[in-house]
């Protein structure tokens, strides 16, 4: 693939809101909630977005400090028939910016992202770079456009979010037109120590 090339990338977690996951992509200074982030080398806004499920046991686990709590963790497994589908929105961004928004998951520098020539085809994963969150997954294409999610090798333990965090994934929920109840109930099925 081509640095300029469209992929979807589909996001859980603080990645649901559109100010957040555009922090990866333009940059933003220590008074966003979410602290400082770079941005791409390249700042081309997304092309679209939608709301998606991704087939994944995403979770709340670790403790995040950018977040003083649990944030987001995607195993590469299926989830269980009891969890609720996963709320996930997809991006089209270019095959480029994912090497930046990877890196930046894990605060380290974009030379050390690692992208493959090719998206992963689906289910499988490919490690892009040494950090938490180290996986390049590869998910059914959407709308003929290839697409991937970002998942963890080593998933951190499951651990209850901050209220901060919740709060940017609630309206992450809002933004794509989840009635409040709805997300309650997404958010709670998240949190495995509950």
């Amino acid at each position: 693939m081509k640095p300029a090339d469209p992929v979807w990338y589909v996001a859980y977690g603080s990645n649901l809101l559109t100010a957040r996951f555009h922090a990866y992509i333009t940059g933003c200074g220590d008074e966003a909630p979410w602290g400082a982030h770079r941005g791409s080398t390249d700042t081309t806004l997304p092309a679209g977005d939608r709301q998606v499920v991704v087939p994944y046991a995403v979770f709340f686990g670790g403790d995040s400090l950018r977040w003083n709590g649990a944030c987001c963790f995607c195993p590469v497994e299926q989830p269980s028939a009891e969890r609720l589908p996963v709320v996930g929105r997809a991006w089209l961004v270019r095959w480029g910016q994912l090497a930046d928004i990877v890196a930046q998951e894990n605060r380290l520098p974009s030379s050390a992202a690692s992208l493959p020539d090719q998206v992963p085809g689906p289910t499988e994963p490919v490690r892009v770079i040494d950090g938490v969150i180290d996986l390049l997954l590869g998910m059914e294409a959407i709308d003929g456009h290839p697409a991937c999610t970002l998942a963890s090798s080593r998933p951190a333990p499951a651990a209850p979010p901050s209220s901060s965090y919740r709060l940017v994934l609630a309206a992450g929920m809002a933004e794509m037109g989840l009635p409040d109840d709805v997300a309650e109930r997404h958010l709670l099925d998240l949190d495995l120590t509950s």
